[in-house]
């Protein structure tokens, strides 16, 4: 079985009926883990988004959120990003097959290469957006606001879908690096400096980020004070910053 399906095969009997969300069909079913706010008067929900190849259950810091938030009248909904696709494989150059083969030149390796990379463009950032739209779908069936938050690449991902109109009404990025991955050939910073919707953006060094980085008037940047577990901090500054955003009279 693909490690995809497998991991949903393993958390759909990790995790009661009740609380999972399905998502699409065949080799791209994936499903979301929600958790529902305590008071009865939820704000709305976040959707936690993991990396690749992680699940709901994972030891990291956006996990211990999708448990916190609910505390505070926002439900969690947690998902996985889908796995990367396979890189693109140029020609094997034919140099070695005997006398009688054609040598590649260095303009037929280019134009081969090219061609490939016209007949099979890179399907990740689409079926990215694929699953954040579904979950964006679902999350707000669930609640009258949705925030969208991820930590290190997949933060990078959500503030680029977010940019091409994925709908939430804010973001939040955990320590996502400033210049990578790549995406539509923008970094992070950049699609920060051209965002048009509220935005959080929490970080820790090494990540080379600067309170001088110019981005967009409604992106807040901030760096977490020292101190463990990291979770908890995380915590404390995405609470402050969704009741000072949203209305907290609820």
């Amino acid at each position: 079985m693909p490690t995809g399906p497998r991991r949903v095969a393993e958390l759909e009997t990790a995790f009661p009926d009740d609380v999972i969300v399905r998502f699409g069909e065949g080799d791209a079913r994936a499903i979301g883990v929600y958790r529902r706010a305590i008071d009865d008067r939820a704000r709305g929900v976040v959707v936690v988004v993991l990396g690749p190849g992680m699940t709901a259950d994972a030891a990291v810091d956006s996990t211990f959120l999708r448990r916190s938030l609910p505390r505070e009248r926002w439900a969690t909904l947690t998902i996985t990003l889908p796995d990367e696709a396979n890189e693109v494989i140029p020609p094997r150059q034919r140099g070695n097959a005997g006398d009688d083969a054609p040598v590649a030149t260095p303009n037929d390796t280019a134009q081969a290469q090219t061609k490939v990379a016209s007949a099979a463009p890179d399907p990740t950032p689409a079926l990215v957006r694929a699953r954040l739209d579904t979950a964006v779908k679902a999350a707000r069936e669930k609640g009258a606001k949705v925030v969208v938050l991820g930590e290190l690449a997949a933060g990078a991902w959500i503030v680029w879908a977010q940019q091409q109109g994925l709908g939430a009404d804010a973001v939040v990025a955990i320590n996502t690096p400033r210049n990578s991955p790549r995406i539509d050939g923008q970094t992070p910073r950049d699609t920060l400096a051209a965002l048009k919707s509220p935005a959080l953006l929490l970080f820790e060094t090494p990540f080379d980020w600067s309170v001088d980085d110019r981005l967009a008037a409604d992106v807040t940047l901030r760096r977490l004070p020292p101190g463990n577990p990291a979770g908890e901090r995380l915590d404390r500054q995405i609470r402050g910053w969704l009741n000072r955003r949203f209305d907290s009279r609820g």
